[in-house]
């Protein structure tokens, strides 16, 4: 991943703070309004990933099927929490942060309450 990856990120980021109210940007802790307001900044978005990929290793790194790769895609593009940028080709959850890679962890499953998918294993 080069410096374009991060670039594009934080524009996004930029981008959705921008579109945010005025009382929302009254807070200047970060990390705790990210977590309020149910957005995902680059520090959550890297504890998520960590601890997907910390229980991932620990259950053997186990990897769904393209079928259910497929079947859990279709399920998050349907979600009102899904967002793809055509122009940048970056799509990820708005809930926990992260992008196709994790619909691939058998260990993974939807951040939601209840979750649209579950774990395979």
């Amino acid at each position: 991943m080069g410096r374009r990856f991060f670039k594009r990120y934080k524009k996004l980021e930029d981008e959705e703070s921008n579109t945010s109210s005025e009382s929302n940007n009254a807070n200047t802790d970060n990390v705790s309004s990210s977590q309020s307001e149910g957005k995902v900044g680059f520090f959550d978005l890297a504890n998520n990933l960590s601890k997907a990929l910390v229980e991932w290793q620990r259950a053997g790194r186990p990897v769904v099927s393209s079928e259910q790769w497929n079947k859990r895609l279709n399920i998050c593009r349907g979600c009102q929490h899904w967002q793809e940028i055509k122009q940048t080709k970056i799509a990820r959850c708005l809930k926990c942060g992260c992008s196709s890679g994790k619909l691939l962890l058998s260990t993974s499953k939807c951040p939601l309450d209840p979750p649209k998918w579950g774990s395979e294993l």
